[in-house]
């Protein structure tokens, strides 16, 4: 019962840090301290340490014994394998959503394409990302493979903390806001080995561009990528 209760509070403070993350109220190169989240969470060491530790996992913290646990940056080397990631799965997301949609999911995806062109009327990085993000995670559903959309629901997350610290150093340019349609209206054709794959593997390389500019002309790689380290390693967290 006692390991029951503590992974549950460990998956809860997972995701509470997650969110704070990718929505960078805890903004990259900012330090956790613990003692401050277990108060904050009113959760014990150890749910709390399996938390960072799988986050740490997910790249998105960097431990460093006898000094500190930070907020890990995404340089270029981690966008780019993010990219590489995204050219494999969602045109075979895709592919797979084409075959299997069923007719409430192509009713879902109609509405979906208005929220999708609504969002790129004005320069709203916030709206833009939401429905960005419903989508992949609606195509990703509507592929009716659990596997797949666990994949994709981890790489739109990081997906989702790239893109809003990209808007959060730059602002918001219309020309970023990439359009959604010609792959809804493949999808809901059918037509995705078709129409589909190619209109992707461009938007996906199209929203790769401005990010992995920015990174070359910055030259910043971020924190080298390393294995998570044990929490046993670590003598000091604050």
């Amino acid at each position: 019962m006692r390991a029951t209760r503590d992974a549950t509070l460990a998956q809860q403070a997972y995701l509470r840090l997650k969110e704070r993350i990718v929505s960078l109220a805890l903004p990259p190169g900012s330090t956790i301290h613990e003692a401050e989240l277990q108060q904050e969470f009113g959760v014990g060491r150890t749910p709390l340490r399996d938390a960072l530790q799988r986050l740490a996992h997910d790249g998105m913290l960097r431990i460093y014994p006898r000094r500190a646990i930070v907020v890990a940056k995404l340089g270029l080397s981690e966008i780019r394998e993010l990219f590489e990631v995204r050219l494999a799965l969602e045109p075979a997301a895709a592919a797979l959503a084409a075959e299997r949609m069923t007719k409430p999911d192509h009713e879902a995806l109609r509405a979906l394409r208005v929220e999708l062109r609504d969002s790129r009327t004005r320069p709203d990085a916030t709206q833009f990302l939401r429905a960005d993000q419903v989508f992949h995670r609606a195509v990703a559903d509507f592929a009716q493979n659990a596997l797949l959309a666990e994949y994709m629901d981890h790489v739109q997350t990081l997906n989702l903390w790239m893109w809003n610290t990209y808007f959060e150093t730059h602002g918001v340019r219309r020309h970023d806001l990439f359009a959604h349609e010609p792959i809804v209206e493949a999808l809901l054709n059918g037509d995705a080995a078709g129409d589909a794959i190619p209109k992707i593997l461009e938007a996906v390389r199209e929203d790769t561009r401005p990010t992995v500019d920015d990174a070359e002309d910055v030259q910043d790689v971020g924190d080298p990528v390393s294995p998570p380290l044990e929490f046993d390693e670590v003598s000091r967290w604050n």
